[in-house]
């Protein structure tokens, strides 16, 4: 098996945990709590990275520009999906905001200037059909 879909199915894997785990966690904490001590679920990672890189970050103001502005998308993103986990069920609300790849094909293509075939408005089409489906 490629590391890649090795990588890819544990991500998978745990980002359904994760859905499952903040639904519950909003449930006994508000959004505001679960939120605040979900980032320090981060802490391991951020050890592991340190590591990985021996703690050196070159610089380069694009790059240093674009993962911030990256962090900020998924910290709010991730604001506001513990507020609607809060009021609206897991089962809506877990495949209506895991379309955020519509999201970036589009923009991938209007910025990136990346191709965007019939095949892949077939799957952005078909995502949409999966999220509507999913929540009547």
């Amino acid at each position: 098996m490629s590391i890649w879909l090795t990588y890819s199915l544990v991500s998978l894997g745990l980002w359904g945990m994760w859905g499952v785990f903040s639904k519950v966690a909003t449930q006994h904490l508000g959004p505001q709590v679960a939120y605040l001590l979900g980032i320090f679920g981060y802490l391991p990672v951020f050890g592991i990275l340190l590591y990985e890189t021996g703690g050196k970050v070159p610089w380069h103001p694009v790059g240093w520009a674009a993962a911030l502005a990256a962090g900020m998308s998924t910290g709010f993103a991730l604001f506001f999906f513990f507020r609607a986990l809060y009021s609206g069920a897991a089962s809506v609300v877990v495949p209506l905001t895991s379309l955020y790849p519509v999201v970036t094909v589009l923009l991938s293509w209007l910025f990136l200037r990346e191709s965007l075939t019939p095949r892949h408005l077939t799957g952005l089409v078909l995502a949409m059909a999966e999220v509507w489906l999913l929540s009547e």
